[in-house]
């Protein structure tokens, strides 16, 4: 922490004053500056995706009188909100897709479009390892939803990994929404923080939505101070990192025991499927590094114990090796299992 305190200390000194209720020079420029990467017109700095995306999709709500908002059913909302969309912004979630794939044409086409004010898609889906739709399926999406008068956002939280897949710019990419939520400190590493952007009058209308729900703070300076250092260190390696994750994964798979999902990894981040259970998988990664000072995998993040789904996220410290490395430290981690 001290060390991060000191880098945004020198950063600081480019500027004159912070930010106060979401004004002056430093947010309105940090503010603009995203609003162009996105290739929106305007967007605002938020606290949070949390808070972002409902409200996102409440204005969307308000534009045209409905209430309902499709997403897939593993949709951050969904799965880690406490039913706030429902609970605190009124809206009513309507799932679209199966559990373990990407939303398809298919199924927003089994929906019932007069209900719908907005349909939320992820990109990359987290949930599922990280899996993009292919760009034509994706535009045949925006597509249904223009020809039903249904709004289109983006849960980008990790839309820094598309431009790499899709080989489209980020404003490209953001073109076929008509809002869009990025995360500050996902793949960037800042400390907090999340952009919402879209249209003029979009973003005049989160500007209020923000100050009801309690999100427009006095300043927010130490993280817009954060997010920029994070875009000026990040944003340039991401496209590497997803090239990476596109080497190591299929390596990956010819483990015996491991299952890369998806097969070909699409992101900078893909999930192992391993055939044993969560306590066995967490002792052989800890003797492991205790005894070699590599840590092979994280947690698992899977509820059945009787196997573990562990998330590889590749960034800075994964790319520091070749991806022969990993195949060689995981493969012997997980032989210790046998062993014991």
């Amino acid at each position: 922490m001290a060390d991060t305190l000191r880098q945004l200390a020198q950063r600081a000194q480019s500027y004159t004053a912070a930010d106060v209720y979401g004004r002056g020079e430093l947010i309105a420029d940090f503010e603009a500056k995203m609003a162009h990467l996105l290739g929106k017109p305007a967007a605002l700095f938020l606290a949070s995706g949390t808070l972002a995306q409902p409200m996102a999709l409440k204005i969307h709500s308000e534009r045209c009188g409905k209430v309902g908002v499709a997403m897939h059913p593993t949709s951050h909302l969904v799965l880690h909100e406490q039913d706030g969309i429902q609970k605190l912004w009124g809206l009513q979630v309507v799932l679209a897709g199966m559990t373990d794939q990407v939303v398809r044409l298919a199924d927003l086409q089994a929906l019932q479009p007069a209900e719908l004010a907005a349909v939320l898609l992820e990109l990359p889906m987290r949930e599922i390892g990280g899996q993009l739709p292919r760009w034509e399926e994706l535009k045949a999406q925006v597509q249904w939803a223009r020809e039903h008068d249904i709004a289109i956002h983006f849960d980008g939280a990790r839309l820094w990994q598309c431009p790499a897949y899709y080989q489209r710019s980020l404003a490209d990419i953001c073109a076929l929404a008509d809002s869009v939520y990025v995360s500050l400190y996902k793949d960037l590493g800042g400390i907090a923080g999340a952009i919402l952007a879209g249209d003029e009058d979009f973003i005049a209308q989160a500007r209020i939505w923000n100050r009801r729900a309690g999100g427009n703070l006095i300043s927010f300076y130490p993280y817009i101070l954060a997010a920029e250092q994070g875009l000026d260190d990040n944003l340039a390696a991401i496209d590497d990192a997803v090239r990476y994750a596109q080497s190591l994964g299929p390596l990956l798979a010819t483990i015996p025991s491991v299952q890369v999902n998806p097969e070909q990894p699409q992101g900078a981040m893909f999930h192992l499927h391993i055939g044993h259970d969560h306590a066995a998988v967490i002792a052989a990664t800890e003797r492991y590094v205790n005894k070699h000072g590599i840590l092979v995998l994280p947690k698992p993040r899977n509820g059945d114990p009787s196997y573990a789904v562990c998330e590889i996220s590749v960034g800075r410290s994964t790319m520091a090796h070749p991806p022969e490395f990993w195949l060689k430290h995981l493969s012997a981690c997980l032989e210790t299992i046998d062993q014991n």
